[in-house]
């Protein structure tokens, strides 16, 4: 019985990937604006193979590139500078009180980001801007002596301050709904009685991307335009507030590269079934073997979902394949065992442990790696014939039974 083997794949392999940078360009159709990358990555590594997430590898900016680095890391955010300046500025109004006069940020519902690959696939990603981090002082005098007390927070917490410094002041701040609710006012009840400025501002966010075995490879591309200023913004100031640059514009690209790979030790083109022991209790006691059979072995990595179907030279009424000497034929069951992968077909779900194969238009299984990317795993193809179908063979002594079984490999790439 021959056996051939048909892989789908692309070589080039799956990875995810977004870059978060700080730009500047110019609109055709609008003012200027600050241009963002947002980036993340999903390599299946030998290291880490139960990995099933995406790493963040955005170029950070702001306040999680520097001294806070190790605190951004352990509570999972990243940040980007805005580019929000010293041009920013704001005239308090004296009153100590919320509102909108105050040091104040509303900060937007979370997006959901439509991304579109160069082959016409979509993926979706949510964006959370879970918090903010700002330096500010007065525009032509150091800050001390004026009012810089910002204990009095609603409607967020601070999880850093520092004191007066001679040049600026600086908070970070991050939302109690973790950027999962609608828009999310944060106010101090202090405000300078003086025209004040923004030295830097970093939105503070968390990205939540897809699950990367349900994504193809390609490159996806998408954006989203965040306003900031007064009122009606996405990001919301406060009163008061003027900034030259009243738009944020996000970008995402997103590079996906799985990992699909088969290897066959040499001579697994063919299959030559035999008893489970010998020929002898045929041959001396004319006893019919119960299983005609050959394993062929093989080594499966991958990361993404994947199909395995037949092809078959004849072809047996419920999808089997079948082997023939030109005057009868018979029905081969065919079957597959990979460990560390689950297979499902209609509504059946199950570890691929000795999963039959049939030849199918409409109901062809469905593999998918159990914990995340596997690497090598020992599996093999199990052809055999059983039971009565034996009983017919022996009857045509000196005759080859034999068959074309094509096994097709359709991976998600």
């Amino acid at each position: 019985m021959n056996i051939k083997l048909l892989v789908k794949y692309n070589p080039a392999g799956l990875v995810l990937f977004m870059v978060l940078m700080v730009g500047q360009l110019v609109w055709q159709a609008s003012a200027q604006a600050t241009s963002i990358i947002i980036s993340a990555e999903f390599t299946p590594s030998r290291n880490n193979p139960n990995n099933k997430t995406f790493t963040n590898t955005s170029r950070l900016t702001g306040v999680c590139s520097n001294t806070h680095a190790a605190w951004c890391q352990a509570n999972n955010v990243f940040s980007v500078a805005t580019g929000v300046s010293s041009e920013s500025t704001k005239m308090g109004n004296g009153v100590t009180d919320h509102g909108r006069g105050s040091i104040y940020f509303d900060m937007p519902e979370q997006r959901i980001i439509t991304v579109t690959s160069d082959a016409g696939e979509v993926a979706t990603l949510n964006l959370r801007i879970t918090g903010m981090a700002f330096r500010y002082g007065h525009t032509d005098l150091p800050v001390d002596g004026w009012r810089s007390d910002t204990s009095d927070l609603r409607g967020c917490r601070e999880v850093f301050g520092n004191l007066n410094v001679t040049n600026s002041i600086m908070r970070i701040i991050m939302r109690n709904d973790n950027g999962a609710g609608g828009c999310s006012s944060c106010s101090y009840g202090m405000l300078a009685d003086r025209e004040f400025e923004y030295h830097g501002l970093d939105i503070i966010y968390e990205l939540e991307t897809p699950e990367p075995l349900n994504i193809k490879n390609g490159i996806y591309r998408g954006a989203s335009t965040y306003t900031r200023g007064g009122l009606g913004r996405d990001l919301d100031m406060g009163d008061g507030v003027n900034i030259p640059d009243p738009y944020l514009n996000i970008h995402f690209e997103l590079t996906v590269n799985h990992i699909f790979a088969l290897e066959f030790p040499p001579g697994s083109e063919t299959a030559i079934l035999q008893p489970l022991g010998d020929w002898s209790q045929w041959t001396d006691y004319k006893k019919v073997p119960a299983t005609l059979r050959k394993d062929q072995h093989f080594t499966v990595s991958g990361s993404t979902n994947f199909s395995v179907n037949l092809n078959c030279e004849y072809l047996m009424p419920d999808g089997r394949c079948g082997i023939s000497n030109g005057v009868s034929t018979v029905p081969l069951d065919v079957a597959i065992t990979m460990p560390g992968f689950l297979g499902r077909a209609d509504l059946g779900f199950a570890e691929a442990l000795n999963y039959p194969l049939t030849q199918s238009f409409t109901h062809v299984p469905r593999f998918s790696p159990k914990d995340g990317a596997t690497f090598q795993r020992r599996s093999y193809l199990r052809f055999e014939v059983n039971g009565d179908p034996i009983k017919e063979m022996v009857t045509h002594p000196g005759t080859q039974y034999k068959g074309r079984v094509t096994v097709i490999f359709d991976a998600d790439m």
